[in-house]
């Protein structure tokens, strides 16, 4: 395998353990409340962006950055409701 496919791999897993953390902790939330706290799946993964790179720079920039993009696109999904009506 090349540098450039394990580059690849490397991004792309980066991504989808970020979904992987925020679905799950978002479909958490969802069945274990009765109204949605979108504060604290904001405040969750805000906090561990911050946390990741504080810890490791810009090395891990991809995680944190879809980190934060999956944390406000799941926080407005399950909100809709909420934001429409």
């Amino acid at each position: 395998m090349t540098q450039y496919n394990l580059e690849e791999l490397k991004i792309l897993n980066q991504v989808l353990l970020a979904l992987f953390i925020v679905a799950d902790f978002a479909l958490a939330l969802f069945f274990y409340n009765s109204a949605f706290p979108w504060f604290a799946l904001v405040g969750s993964g805000l906090g561990l962006a911050i946390i990741v790179l504080c810890w490791t720079g810009k090395q891990h920039l991809y995680f944190i950055s879809s980190l934060i993009v999956f944390t406000v696109l799941f926080s407005i999904v399950y909100n809709w409701h909420s934001i429409i009506h």
